[in-house]
């Protein structure tokens, strides 16, 4: 007898937990895909919204599209890893491209990871972000690019980090995977 009347009970509060959940999922589920919907057709011309995780608008870099004095940097660089016998690629484009990143200092883009790359078989972006930095933290973001170059070094494991170790105890330099030579100020920068 107490057994019927504990399960009685118990599908007396769990019944309307059980029903009332599911359907407002559904609901929840239908009018959250009205609310894109809406949202998509309200926001054209309007800014969007950011994510949670981003805290500034990403802006298309306004400067210019590269810099003389980063390109003269990327080819001495090029020069000193061949000079220490690094196995950095031959076929790098000698126009580093300026982006308007906030979230990394420099990318390297092999050759067909994006539609305007064809020519080459690596190029070298560089936040323009970045520009006012120290000649020592480009310098050290460039080389840092160039070891991605190297065969199996695309990830920050393996030959790229061997390369890296080789790197920064030969010259005055900091690879990291992260803000190596970067002061505090120069992070800021980025973040602007």
């Amino acid at each position: 007898m107490k057994i019927i009347l504990i399960l009685c009970i118990m599908v007396i509060f769990f019944t309307p937990v059980l029903f009332h959940d599911s359907g407002a999922e559904q609901k929840q589920g239908s009018s959250r895909q009205q609310g894109q919907r809406q949202q998509g057709q309200k926001q054209q011309g309007k800014k969007r919204r950011l994510s949670p995780r981003r805290k500034t608008q990403s802006r298309s870099w306004k400067g210019p599209k590269t810099d003389p004095r980063i390109n003269t940097m990327l080819a001495e660089s090029i020069a000193l890893m061949k000079e220490l016998g690094v196995p950095i690629s031959s076929s790098i484009c000698p126009d580093v491209r300026l982006t308007g990143s906030h979230r990394a200092y420099g990318r390297c883009c092999p050759k067909g990871s994006l539609k305007r790359y064809t020519e080459y078989d690596f190029y070298i972006e560089l936040s323009g972000h970045t520009l006012e930095n120290t000649e020592k933290s480009i310098r050290n973001t460039l080389i840092h690019e160039l070891l991605h170059t190297v065969p199996g070094g695309l990830c920050h494991t393996g030959e790229w980090k061997k390369w890296a170790k080789f790197v920064s105890a030969k010259t005055g330099y900091d690879i990291k995977r992260l803000d190596g030579d970067k002061t505090e100020e120069d992070k800021a920068k980025l973040k602007k």
